[in-house]
């Protein structure tokens, strides 16, 4: 598939945005800001509010960057009504419900600062945002037609890369406050490593040779194959469902994206914990290999109407 920035874009960072609002959610849960002292609660507050904050700034300029893709912007709503079928259709409808479902977690953490108010708007704000990044993904698990795509590791990876994004951030937001959370240490850590084996098993997977012979798009039995396009350039089809990228080249940038998006911001935070400066960095590093891991997340998956075109696999 052609990788287009603006998907790229909205992926990486809504995806990182979601993961700081799930983090954040579930760390206040945790913490129960409530249970503390006023000088402990209000440093909570701050922090539960610079992540939401942050986090659906991160949000929305993801979505935004989405309806660039898009030929015709204007009719981006009608895909709201095809719920029950569409992924694409659920995935709006939950990225808008989150709006009002944070807003009333900040209202209450700024005004009611009510500890029932707090609890449910928690728990809706984990809700949403697992629900949506789910969504995302499976817009791309549910295509049959295209193999790499079709398998339960694409909504783990995006869920665990997520979820490493927003403990990530919210570490960094909690070291600029000069406090510490062991337990979100650890769920860093952990996140880091589930996502770390769940991308590498789907590269395994995607590297595995395809067993659709070119029979299964043309229904065609015995030995078949392309005599003649009919064409004398690639065609739409060709260009943007046929995306070609060397094989070497991919190997090199899977390595990268490992590299970059786990292990190095894994090895920041064991060897540096709680440094607001090192976690920065770290994180800034994850972001930027996740561009290259979901780059590669398009160029590499092929369509079956690439077996039209004379193309195996």
């Amino acid at each position: 598939m052609h990788p287009a920035f603006s998907v790229i874009f909205f992926t990486v960072t809504s995806g990182l945005g979601y993961g700081l609002l799930f983090m954040g959610a579930v760390i206040g849960l945790l913490i129960n800001p409530f249970n503390q002292d006023i000088q402990m609660q209000n440093l909570v507050f701050g922090i539960l509010l610079t992540s939401n904050i942050i986090g659906m700034s991160l949000v929305t300029l993801g979505l935004l960057s989405s309806t660039l893709h898009l030929s015709n912007p204007k009719n981006a709503w009608r895909a709201l009504f095809r719920f029950k079928s569409s992924w694409l259709s659920k995935e709006g409808v939950f990225a808008i419900l989150g709006f009002p479902i944070v807003f009333s977690y900040v209202a209450n953490l700024l005004w009611f600062q009510n500890s029932v108010m707090f609890l449910i708007t928690s728990i809706l704000v984990i809700l949403i945002a697992v629900m949506t990044v789910f969504s995302t993904a499976m817009i791309y698990a549910s295509l049959k037609t295209i193999r790499t795509w079709n398998t339960s590791l694409v909504p783990t990876n995006y869920l665990m890369i997520s979820f490493f994004g927003g403990s990530l951030s919210l570490l960094t937001i909690f070291s600029y406050y000069n406090l510490q959370s062991p337990i979100l240490f650890i769920s860093a850590v952990i996140f880091a490593v589930i996502a770390f084996m769940t991308k590498n098993t789907y590269y395994f997977c995607v590297g595995q040779p395809s067993s659709m012979p070119i029979q299964s798009a043309t229904g065609l039995s015995g030995k078949t194959r392309l005599l003649c396009t009919g064409e004398s350039s690639k065609n739409f089809l060709q260009k943007e469902f046929g995306y070609d990228v060397d094989v070497k080249f991919a190997k090199y940038l899977r390595i990268l994206s490992v590299v970059l998006a786990f292990l190095v911001p894994f090895l920041i935070l064991i060897m540096t914990q709680f440094s607001f400066m090192m976690t920065a960095i770290a994180l800034s590093i994850h972001y930027l290999g996740l561009f290259v891991e979901r780059w590669l997340f398009f160029a590499e998956a092929k369509h079956v109407v690439n077996f039209y075109y004379g193309k195996q696999g």
